[in-house]
């Protein structure tokens, strides 16, 4: 009997947790590209003050390997020139020939775009595609 009455008051008492208010915060920030690694293109978040959009992740992929990633193993195969690079729709324009990209450097621009269809890489009057992410 004394335990019924200690799992009823136990159960009556609750937890403890009173309910609050949601707690708020910043929208995540940062931008998702896909570097080298292993000879296949590997998701990689490059932190930035703000919430990236493609055209954002895009271009910051251009940019040149940080220490950690340069440690980690990753390689990039996207050359500086290629940037900016812009995406409207299925359509990635570049400032380069994309004909003079490796097989990586594409993938990497395919899956770093982070749509679901094939991509058509466009730039220095040429084309090229279209191609979609190989992971």
């Amino acid at each position: 009997m004394k335990r019924l009455l200690l799992a009823l008051l136990v159960l009556l008492a609750g937890c403890g947790v009173q309910p609050t208010d949601p707690i708020t915060g910043n929208p995540s920030t940062g931008a998702m590209v896909y570097l080298i690694q292993l000879g296949s293109p590997t998701p990689v978040l490059r932190p930035t003050p703000f919430q990236a959009r493609p055209n954002d992740s895009l271009s910051l992929l251009a940019d040149s390997l940080t220490a950690a990633e340069r440690d980690a193993g990753f390689t990039n195969e996207v050359p500086n020139t290629a940037s900016p690079i812009t995406i409207a729709g299925s359509t990635i324009t570049l400032q380069v020939d994309p004909n003079s990209l490796s097989a990586l450097a594409v993938a990497q621009i395919a899956c770093t775009a982070a749509v679901s269809r094939p991509v058509t890489l466009t730039g220095g009057g040429q084309t090229r595609g279209p191609t979609r992410c190989p992971v």
